[in-house]
């Protein structure tokens, strides 16, 4: 039997990504995927990252021409759903073709020395005498294949093969995600038929968590919506959207669809010789549901620990459980914050709120430019708190909207607070759960 040091299930961009670090501090590392290579990144054509996520997360930076590469824009605009008064960000996007950047991200991986195994399919975990995990049972080539692993990380995607598949008493949550944990995602590949019309930017309508952006065709866009539930009910949403979306004129190319996780990660992202990551962790964005370049800044936590700890032969719960506390006490606390303000908000406000919130500059250029860059002026709290007064005297904001944000920024503190103080070891960990589930619990999901 083969052994290594660290097996990662799943070659996609997290995979690969902790694959080609891991390798570089000169562990072995094996990485086995289910789909052939040929498949492998392709849920869907296009996905962004942001220009100054390059250098921070020391990934390559395709440019023009590269295979990778399928367009750039600075303009994000955020819009009212009547599209009368778009606030505008200056945040510099690259579009890259996710099934070629995959590739590119596993090359890189093989090249440090890690080996990846396509077509080969996780079964189930091994365990040693004592019940922890020692490696993986996979089917590889039509034959059971059973490889020896000091330590397990699942990066495999939203089914979650790993996590799903361990005891329930392992020491982290089991539970695949239902439809209420996730979005359907449908994206609409569009000619637009109009020159004026063609893209320098994107627009997104948070009212129906829908956007247009640029695609690889400079006269073509990609049309999105991602909702709770079902792509029938997303696809009813798109339906009322276009009733009052000034959507430009366009003939229909083709369509995607696809779906992403939309709740929270697993309070305890570790245990016995296991790490989770990735859309497996749930570790995408509150803002927008991408999880590519956030689960990178977990990943560079797991990097540092889980070298010391391989190199120590402490590869237990204890040891790797810093991951959680180093995690959590950044974009851990960040995402819940959002997350609960996001939910809060959104179920609450109607049609005519977001339309004066928009009007009244109580969601403002400013204010989403100092939201993108982490520093918010005190000029733009206080613009948006006195248009936001003004519209509760106006009653253009209703009373029960003005107590369900602020529930929400109650929540959202409070959560954020418990995230950064996440317990320093496992001890505690348990009343830590209860604090937090009773506030989830508030909270809800996403309508």
């Amino acid at each position: 039997m083969d052994n290594f040091d660290l097996v990662i299930i799943g070659a996609g961009s997290s995979g690969a990504y902790l694959a080609k670090r891991m390798a570089k501090l000169g562990h072995s590392v094996l990485v086995i995927e289910k789909l052939p290579k040929t498949k492998v990144g392709t849920k869907y054509d296009i996905f962004h990252i942001e220009e100054k996520e390059f250098a921070r997360l020391d990934i390559p930076r395709p440019v023009k021409g590269d295979p990778e590469w399928a367009f750039e824009f600075s303009k994000n605009y955020n819009a009212d759903p009547l599209t009368l008064y778009p606030k505008c960000q200056i945040n510099p996007i690259v579009g890259l073709h996710m099934h070629e950047y995959t590739l590119l991200l596993d090359r890189l991986a093989e090249e440090a020395g890690a080996k990846i195994l396509y077509s080969c399919e996780f079964l189930d975990f091994l365990y040693n005498g004592n019940g922890r995990i020692c490696g993986v049972k996979t089917k590889y080539r039509g034959k059971e294949k059973k490889i020896g692993a000091r330590v397990v990380a699942d990066c495999s995607g939203m089914a979650a093969a790993g996590r799903t598949k361990l005891p329930a008493d392992y020491g982290i949550e089991t539970g695949a995600l239902t439809d209420e944990d996730m979005f359907y995602v449908i994206l609409k590949y569009v000619k637009l038929l109009d020159p004026k019309d063609f893209l320098e930017g994107s627009t997104f309508w948070a009212y129906y968590k829908s956007w247009i952006a640029p695609c690889a065709d400079p006269e073509g866009a990609i049309i999105g919506l991602g909702a709770c539930h079902s792509f029938e009910y997303a696809e009813r949403i798109f339906a009322e959207m276009e009733k009052t979306v000034p959507l430009p004129p366009y003939t229909l190319d083709h369509i995607e669809k696809g779906r992403t996780p939309y709740t929270r990660h697993p309070h305890s992202m570790v245990a016995d010789n296991f790490i989770v990551s990735g859309d497996a962790g749930n570790l995408t964005k509150s803002v927008n549901g991408e999880g590519v370049t956030s689960s990178m800044v977990q990943l560079m936590i797991v990097e540092k620990t889980l070298d010391r700890a391989l190199k120590l032969n402490r590869t237990d719960r204890d040891y790797l459980w810093e991951i959680n506390v180093r995690y959590n006490e950044t974009q851990g606390a960040e995402f819940a914050f959002l997350r609960a303000v996001l939910v809060g908000v959104v179920n609450a406000a109607d049609f005519g709120e977001f339309q004066y919130a928009f009007e009244s500059n109580i969601i403002s250029d400013e204010l989403l430019n100092g939201l993108a860059g982490g520093e918010i002026s005190g000029n733009a709290v206080i613009g948006a708190a006195g248009a936001f007064i003004k519209g509760m005297l106006n009653k253009k904001i209703r009373l029960s909207t003005v107590k369900a944000a602020a529930a929400a920024v109650r929540n959202g503190i409070a959560l954020s607070g418990l995230y950064t103080a996440f317990p320093k070891t496992p001890e505690g960990f348990g009343e830590w759960c209860k604090a937090v589930n009773e506030i989830y619990d508030r909270i809800g999901k996403i309508k």
